[in-house]
């Protein structure tokens, strides 16, 4: 068994309840958030293959599109996106008895998908397990696993599909499973180098890697599969990017007018924020997005002991401790305003209780 040099790791005791929860059921739903990552998408697709091995019964079901870079997942293993016209996965989610949410711990997350659970659940049939990494957890699961030392979503289900394979003893890793929890490790450790990038995290990535991961092929759909549209917008954003508080502050608006001057979407945004951190005087990054709706989507990134998941929680988000996001029901101007002051006065108070 592979242990780790420091840190914790859940044992098959800790994990009996939730296998007990999987293993009693037959129909089982798998969500993941709105705005899916590789860590979810990727924990989503071992855990259905180590079900379905397990002779359940296991769909899919996504409250957003899968991003591009991530379509190699949804071919092996069928990811639907809900629809509120969508009956089908409607009655998917009334006949199951089990929804898994992997890689979110508060029921907005799961969009649109979470009212008909909550229904299906009033009517006291369906249960809802929650497997999670991320902090402040919400209280409305079942069952939840939410273990803030794991580097990913799919750090846990690698325990929790070790622990069901002692419990029915059996080997349940595929090159499938291993594909899926080698892209939930690589993306949400930022490629191994993110913080919580422990020895034992490198170990499970050779685990999977033995089990038929591929490393080279993963890194390059996920990374160098970007869509022209992408590369557009990065290029109209990177000019725009701003400087505040003696560049200590970085930030960036990104407009419905500039996504759709350059044909891009939502997710193709996810690669810019990066950038945003990459100047080393940097202590928090802010990119906003308006959505189509009117609102707009906040992500925060930090360096150091500098908490913005506080900052994203204070508008009904959530997050890591330097990595966090919200959606604000405010109009850009207005967000512009009062979050760039909030980042203002938080930077200081968090440089405060640092220096202290």
């Amino acid at each position: 068994m592979i242990t780790p040099e420091y840190g914790r790791r859940l044992e098959e005791k800790d994990w009996a309840s939730c296998i007990d929860m999987l293993l009693g059921g037959e129909h089982i739903v798998l969500t993941t958030h709105v705005n899916s990552d590789g860590d979810g998408l990727g924990s989503e697709v071992a855990l259905a293959a180590v079900l379905r091995k397990l002779g359940k019964k296991v769909s899919i079901v996504n409250p957003t599109e899968v991003p591009p870079n991530y379509n190699f997942l949804q071919e092996v293993a069928g990811i639907s996106v809900f629809d509120e016209q969508a009956e089908e996965l409607i009655e998917e989610i009334s006949l199951a008895d089990l929804v898994v949410l992997l890689d979110a711990n508060l029921s907005d997350r799961m969009g649109g998908i979470w009212s008909h659970v909550r229904f299906a659940r009033e009517l006291g049939k369906l249960q809802v397990l929650c497997i999670d990494h991320h902090l402040d957890p919400e209280d409305f699961a079942d069952l939840m696993v939410c273990e803030t030392y794991a580097s990913s979503t799919g750090e846990l289900i690698y325990d929790l599909v070790s622990a069901i394979e002692t419990r029915v003893g059996e080997k349940l890793v595929t090159p499938e499973v291993a594909k899926g929890l080698y892209v939930a490790l690589m993306t949400d450790t930022g490629s191994f180098r993110f913080p919580k990038t422990t020895p034992y995290v490198y170990r499970l990535a050779g685990d999977l890697v033995a089990n038929g991961a591929d490393p080279n092929d993963i890194y390059d759909k996920v990374y160098n599969s970007l869509k022209p549209q992408a590369l557009r917008l990065l290029g109209a954003a990177l000019s725009e990017i701003k400087f505040i508080d003696d560049c200590r502050v970085s930030w960036l608006f990104i407009s419905q007018e500039m996504l759709d001057d350059t044909g891009s979407k939502l997710f193709d945004t996810d690669l810019i924020i990066k950038y945003l951190l990459s100047v080393q005087s940097v202590r928090i990054a802010v990119l906003m997005v308006e959505m189509h709706d009117g609102r707009t989507k906040v992500s925060f990134r930090s360096r150091g002991d500098i908490y913005v998941n506080l900052l994203a929680k204070k508008y009904g988000g959530g997050g890591h401790k330097n990595a966090a996001g919200c959606l604000l029901r405010l109009a850009p101007d207005r967000a512009m305003q009062i979050v760039l002051s909030d980042v203002r006065d938080f930077l200081k108070s968090s440089e405060i209780v640092n220096k202290g």
